[in-house]
């Protein structure tokens, strides 16, 4: 099983980096890396703090949701958390890495599993419902005055699909008792009855978070909302780095909605080269630009998003590395304890 994973993991992440070769093909590279060596560092500097803005007001999200019931929950080590979860994210089908956020949180701010899980879930419902319905207002303000091609319609509505489910999964597990009467009777089952009985406790306490939190999901969606204006904004910053005013910056917040949603598309990693694709697609038919030839300063935004968007991000690799390093040291001690001993220890007792 796990084999199988990992030959799905390299065949989503050549599926993408094909697609970015394609792209790459049909425009002219020599040109795409010219945009990019031009790039205006002014707006390098506004994209990289919007980008880091936006994954901070995600991390603030997560720590409303955690503070109902850890009132004293440091806010830097949810952050970093938050931050490492989202690196994660970044490099994983579906967005799935922010799923090991409760870990960080555990390792770094001693929050309990559970309660992490409830903020993530939590999170990542409202996450998804909001950016549901902005995508389907984005949809409405575009064909308002322009005809969006079947390939963009299709591909955001399976997005959308995906979040929709996703987002109700997530609320269902935390308030809906049916999810852990279910468990419950997968207990009974002779062979793997017993491995259940953790997760069915787990269920009960997320449950249990789940109750405490609900007068705070307002407040959640509205940052989760303010980090999309922020990625909408950087996004911005960078387009007009490369290309001449011509989009508002109400185009952009729909369109960093549509790209974030094109990431939950399950055949690339984190929507590697399909969100590109999407960039450079949606750019074109916003401009009144034929498909081909395939403009170079809109393959270079594409690229240069990209890089930034996960390379912001790259501030969770410190507390990656840290919780990474503690399980190892940890792993050894017990190791250690395991093959010596206990007449050949050294006391530390004076």
């Amino acid at each position: 099983m796990a084999k199988f994973s990992q030959v799905k993991i390299v065949m989503q992440l050549i599926v993408g980096v094909a697609i970015l070769l394609w792209l790459l093909q049909l425009a002219n590279l020599s040109e795409v890396f010219t945009s990019i060596l031009q790039f205006n560092p002014i707006n390098l500097i506004g994209a990289v703090a919007f980008f880091l803005a936006a994954s901070t007001f995600v991390g603030l999200a997560l720590c409303i949701t955690l503070r109902r019931s850890n009132p004293d929950a440091p806010l830097r080590q949810i952050l970093m958390a938050s931050f490492a979860g989202q690196l994660l994210s970044d490099v994983t089908p579906v967005r799935s890495g922010y799923f090991l956020t409760p870990v960080f949180l555990n390792q770094l701010a001693s929050i309990p599993v559970e309660k992490g899980m409830t903020g993530v879930l939590a999170t990542g419902g409202i996450n998804s419902f909001v950016k549901v319905i902005v995508c389907l207002i984005g949809l409405g303000y575009f064909t308002s005055h322009l005809p969006l091609p079947p390939e963009i319609t299709i591909s955001l509505l399976v997005g959308v699909v995906v979040l929709l489910v996703a987002g109700i999964i997530f609320m269902l597990i935390m308030w809906n008792k049916r999810f852990s009467n279910l468990v419950v009777k997968f207990e009974r089952m002779p062979l793997i009855g017993k491995k259940l009985t953790k997760l069915t406790e787990m269920f009960a306490n997320v449950q249990s978070e789940g109750q405490k939190i609900r007068y705070s999901l307002i407040f959640v969606a509205a940052l989760i909302l303010l980090s999309i204006l922020a990625n909408g904004t950087a996004l911005y910053f960078i387009f007009h780095g490369l290309w001449y005013p011509s989009l508002h910056l109400i185009d952009f917040f729909f369109i960093a909605a549509f790209a974030s949603v094109l990431t939950y598309i399950p055949i690339t990693i984190a929507g590697l080269g399909v969100q590109e694709a999407g960039y450079v697609l949606l750019l074109h038919i916003l401009h009144g630009l034929p498909i081909s030839p395939v403009n170079s300063s809109f393959v270079a935004f594409a690229l240069i998003t990209r890089a930034l968007f996960t390379g912001t991000d790259i501030i969770g690799i410190g507390p990656l590395l840290k919780v990474g390093l503690k399980q190892d040291s940890e792993i050894m001690f017990e190791v250690k304890e395991t093959r010596v001993p206990s007449n050949c220890r050294i006391s530390n007792q004076k």
